[in-house]
């Protein structure tokens, strides 16, 4: 019997092919009732594996036979084609409806008015989902993915127009680093709410991908791993995708041969303008281009060295100037966070009188005036780069803090030029010390000792404890104990927060400066007005404090930006009025004298203003208007001090462009030759290029 059984087994083995045919027949048998006559891949290949456990020897036209059996690849490219088609339609209403907040009228007259740019939007976002599907070679999972993305950014466009009203830009993405921090600012169940969207969007589009292979997929029975990965039609398929998005965006990122898109109109000088007029994605694709600097035609290591000469040879025949340390014993630059002039917005008229009465005090007795700001509603690093450097960020429009000066071993600033006098240098900022990199970026400037909010003595908030910023009176008490706690005298670089958005978070009990119309309307100006007129009140005491040192102490202090909610101007039609929307004071203090009075100062700042568009009623204010890489060299000036090689560069660029900025040119760029010419080459190789200047 044993015999028997071992020879019927041998004869069972000797014709898999006959065993795996009426297998394969009973499946046909048991589905011919499908319409499609179509068998699921899975149980063809739970049959095969029951039947016969080694596939190397199945028959090649059997397994052919079962994969004819499942959705054609034809038809199931179609279909993914077309479900694509329809989903990116779905996704850029989504995305414009969220840039938009919500506001269908808004988009329907956009379609209506400029369907071709509608048009072009789709396209990209299809070819973007097709190309994220070839790459993971999945339809449901990837539209899932595709959506989870495209609420990510929306969210994210949505919520710093909010704050700011400035829509998503690419160079916000170099602060991924940040996150963290950024959340701060936004409510945290938003955010909370948004992820756990966007993770049941991922799982539910995975569960659903799993499912539908199994059902519909093809069988993989008996093939090499190249046929099973589809490897071939992978690679081809992502090739053209990732060919047609580069040749359908080239155009729009970079801004030329796009005539053939009717009706797009770029102002990258305005970002706002720029997304309006032309929808979030041709808006969010035309700025990716200043991502990367061009290289100038004339840079190189002989060029570079030609200048640095030029402006060494400037600086050795000024022999006026004195030593830094036998003029000044402290040097305090305060960048005062969001502090700009109500009254210099009529259209916000407001109850409760001056808001700013201590600053314009100031004004009338020391040197001051108004600083044009590249930025608005956010950005503090990029003014706070500007000023403590004498650089411009107006060529590379990116956060060099996050990008450039992390790549640099030293950059010349205030605090590495003042260690050569031997002052000692401090940087504080009454927020966490790793947003914009400024722990990484402050040694390379030259600061010895970074005081963030972790080792602030000081750390009352203003109004309330659940306020989220400690109030600018702690950040100048924590100024005035490092200046009083050292012999050695002090260059402090100080970054206030206490006026940051969001501008109603202190919780104020009573605003003095309502404003006269809709008081809902204007909520949160009141509250900034409010945030305002305390911040200034603490600038008093801290320049009160300040003139009962003996020390000799000079003050540089400045708004970085307006706030992100003058909509009224920063939208409006007339020019003169969206300058106005970038104005921010800036004055130089001393407890000491420093300057001989001149009566017509007043008089030729007023005319300087007005040549450059600027027609400022407020009193007392003696300085043209400027950008901020100009005000530390205006400080080197009043002073007579010495200063480095760059800053006589300075001296003519601040002379013909005092306001150097994108949005103060709106698209009419001044001529790049001479100064201004060299100014961009230093600009460029110290930001991006091979770091040859060396004008210290």
């Amino acid at each position: 019997m044993a015999k028997k059984s071992a020879k019927q087994e041998h004869h069972k083995n000797e014709f898999p092919i006959e065993k795996t045919s009426t297998a394969t027949t009973q499946v046909e048998s048991e589905n011919s009732s499908r319409a499609d006559n179509e068998i699921p891949a899975t149980k063809a290949e739970e049959i095969l594996s029951q039947e016969q456990p080694n596939k190397k020897h199945l028959d090649r036209s059997k397994i052919s036979a079962i994969r004819k059996k499942t959705m054609p690849v034809v038809l199931r490219l179609a279909l993914s084609v077309l479900f694509f088609g329809a989903m990116s339609a779905l996704f850029t209403w989504f995305l414009f409806i969220r840039h938009e907040s919500y506001d269908v009228d808004t988009v329907m007259e956009f379609i209506n008015d400029k369907p071709y740019l509608y048009a072009y939007s789709n396209l990209v976002i299809f070819l973007a989902m097709l190309t994220i599907a070839t790459l993971t070679w999945t339809t449901f999972f990837s539209t899932g993915l595709s959506f989870a993305i495209i609420s990510v950014i929306s969210y994210i466009d949505m919520t710093k127009y909010a704050i700011r009203e400035i829509p998503l830009m690419p160079e916000d993405f170099l602060l991924a680093g940040s996150v963290g921090e950024l959340t701060a600012f936004v409510d945290i169940w938003e955010i909370v709410r948004l992820a756990v969207g966007v993770v049941l969007v991922v799982l539910g589009s995975a569960l659903l991908e799993y499912c539908t292979r199994h059902t519909i997929g093809r069988t993989k029975v008996g093939m090499v791993w190249w046929e099973r990965h589809a490897v071939v039609p992978r690679v081809s398929f992502t090739l053209i995708a990732v060919v047609s998005l580069l040749f359908v965006t080239g155009p729009v990122i970079h801004q030329k041969d796009y005539e053939w898109l009717e009706g797009m109109e770029l102002k990258l000088w305005d970002p706002v303008q720029t997304y309006e007029e032309n929808g979030f994605v041709i808006g969010f694709l035309s700025n990716i281009a200043k991502l990367d600097q061009a290289t100038p035609e004339t840079y190189s290591a002989e060029e570079m060295q030609r200048i640095a000469q030029k402006y060494r040879d400037i600086k050795a025949t000024d022999i006026t100037r004195k030593p830094l340390n036998e003029v000044i014993d402290n040097l305090i630059i305060v960048l005062d966070e969001t502090f700009y002039d109500p009254e210099l917005y009529d259209k916000y008229d407001h109850y409760g009188g001056d808001v700013i009465p201590e600053t314009h005090a100031i004004f009338m007795e020391y040197p001051s005036g108004y600083m044009y700001s590249p930025e608005y509603g956010g950005g503090t690093a990029n003014v706070e780069f500007e000023a403590y450097t004498g650089l411009s960020n107006y060529w590379a429009r990116n956060y060099p803090y996050v990008n450039s000066l992390t790549q640099v071993d030293n950059i010349l600033s205030a605090a590495s030029w003042l260690k050569g006098f031997d002052f000692s240098a401090t940087a504080i900022h009454s927020y966490d010390g790793s947003l914009y990199k400024r722990n990484a970026v402050y040694p390379r400037m030259g600061f010895d000792e970074f005081i963030d909010r972790e080792k602030m003595t000081y750390t009352d908030k203003e109004n309330s404890e659940f306020y989220a910023y400690i109030s600018d009176q702690s950040l100048f008490r924590e100024v005035l104990d490092v200046i009083k706690n050292n012999d050695s005298p002090q260059m402090i670089g100080a970054i206030t927060m206490q006026n940051h958005s969001p501008y109603d978070s202190a919780q104020y009990t009573d605003l003095e400066f309502v404003l006269k119309g809709d008081a809902e309307q204007y909520w949160n100006l009141a509250n900034s007005f409010q945030s305002l007129h305390s911040a200034d009140a603490y600038i008093g005491e801290f320049l009160t404090e300040l003139d009962k040192l003996e020390e000799r102490t000079v003050v540089l202090l400045f708004g970085d930006h307006t706030a992100g909610i003058l909509s009224e101007y920063v939208n409006s039609d007339k020019q003169e009025e969206q300058f106005l929307a970038y104005l921010t004071p800036f004055f130089i203090y001393s407890n000491f004298e420093i300057r001989t009075e001149d009566k017509n100062r007043e008089l030729e700042a007023k005319q300087a203003n007005e040549k450059l568009g600027f027609n400022i009623d407020t009193k007392g204010v003696d300085l043209p208007v400027t950008t901020p890489n100009c005000l530390l060299n205006t400080v080197y000036n009043l002073l007579n001090v010495e200063k480095p090689a760059l800053f006589y560069l300075l001296d003519v660029v601040c002379e013909e462009t005092p306001v150097l900025t994108a949005g103060y040119f709106a698209g009419n760029t001044p001529e790049e030759v001479g100064a201004l010419y060299d100014y961009k080459l230093v600009n460029y190789d110290i930001l991006s290029g091979k770091h040859y200047w060396d004008g210290n």
